[in-house]
């Protein structure tokens, strides 16, 4: 297994690595963007780490549940990028510490159900996304899936996603040829990873997959498809 993994980590393009941290730095955020409408902490401007967020959606604002839905979505469209491109969840976990850390956010000062978000996070990064998946799979309809209302809500939740990565072609052609060693990420964030992971830690003792759902769930398919992180 670890030959297989060496061997398919030397298959990876500085294009697959760049995407990779592209697409995390916009589920980053999102989670950012979440906490802030949640209004979990006073001095959130000082404690922010994006401070050109690049999310200006209006009808967000005032609303945590649409803003919480949004960044679950987002997650796991990075769950379907990083379970292609595993070899790269090290170096995106010690950017999720270093976030953590450089925002001060620790078991005393973290509301619940950001625990659980954090832990659901934290998670994906570890490459156990499936739990996410299938309570995206189970959850709940709050609205016809085909009518012009949820065909433009979802609409709106791809914007933010498309718009920085509409010039894709010209990117990949740029990186063409060159492998993940061939090119350097900035960093984004300041923090301490091993303090960080530190807290984490503390913040997620008693987390476990069972204490929470990411999305309301439809209660006839509720246990029967749902997978528990392992």
């Amino acid at each position: 297994m670890k030959k297989h993994q060496i061997q398919k980590q030397e298959q990876l393009t500085a294009y697959n690595r760049k995407t990779t941290h592209d697409i995390f730095f916009m589920t980053m955020e999102w989670l950012e963007k979440y906490i802030e409408i949640s209004g979990y902490y006073s001095d959130w401007e000082n404690r922010k780490q994006i401070h050109n967020n690049n999310i200006k959606r209006l009808d967000i604002i005032g609303n945590p549940k649409k803003t919480e839905q949004d960044f679950l979505t987002q997650l796991f469209l990075f769950w379907g990028t990083l379970k292609r491109n595993l070899p790269f969840s090290d170096e995106l976990k010690t950017e999720f510490y270093q976030w953590l850390n450089a925002t001060k956010i620790d078991n005393n000062n973290c509301p619940k159900r950001l625990k659980h978000l954090l832990y659901g996070f934290n998670e994906v990064l570890e490459g156990r996304g499936e739990k996410l998946q299938d309570d995206i799979e189970n959850m709940e309809e709050e609205s016809d899936s085909n009518s012009p209302e949820y065909m433009e809500q979802l609409g709106k939740v791809f914007v933010h996603v498309q718009a920085p990565i509409r010039d894709e072609a010209e990117v990949e052609k740029s990186l063409r040829g060159k492998t993940h060693k061939d090119i350097e990420i900035e960093k984004k964030f300041s923090g301490d990873s091993e303090l960080g992971e530190k807290a984490f830690g503390q913040l997620t003792k008693a987390v476990s997959s069972n204490d929470f759902q990411f999305f309301p769930q439809n209660e006839t398919s509720l246990g029967i498809n749902s997978t528990n992180f392992n």
